[in-house]
């Protein structure tokens, strides 16, 4: 890939910006960058990549540590991320969606990625009743991440 210089540290910047907020922590982010910008293929199954929006940048969702650069499936079969990762409610596997139907503009909705795909489980207004309940479900539903 040959960006033009000023290109070339845009992205880069952006990059860092965009790892940082998905939890991605690495103390050597120029070599996973240049290993991120020239990968071909996907670590796992050799899966070409076309485009750069086709890797993924494959990492532990509990330590952040960085571990693969891998395509789209490849990523969402990883045992880590079956619950959908949430900065907002801070409990993985819920998230905040906006709704003026509610008084406060709002409700918490909890979800589950099933082979590759969101699963909608349960929504509420509380947030602490919510948790409760998503943990109690992956107990009953032997759901481990």
């Amino acid at each position: 890939m040959s960006l033009p210089f000023e290109l070339r540290d845009k992205h880069k910047n952006q990059t860092k910006q965009n790892w940082k907020q998905t939890g991605l922590i690495m103390d050597n982010f120029e070599d996973i960058y240049q290993k991120y910008i020239y990968a071909t293929n996907c670590e796992l199954c050799n899966k070409e990549f076309l485009k750069l929006n086709d890797r993924q940048m494959e990492h532990d969702h509990e330590t952040g540590e960085f571990r693969n650069i891998v395509c789209c499936s490849c990523n969402m079969l990883k045992h880590d991320v079956k619950l959908k990762s949430s900065n907002r409610s801070g409990y993985n596997g819920i998230s905040k969606q906006y709704d003026t139907r509610f008084k406060q503009g709002y409700t918490w909705v909890f979800d589950i990625m099933l082979n590759g795909r969101k699963k909608f489980i349960k929504k509420s207004v509380n947030l602490d009743k919510l948790i409760a309940y998503a943990k109690e479900w992956k107990i009953k539903n032997n759901y481990h991440t």
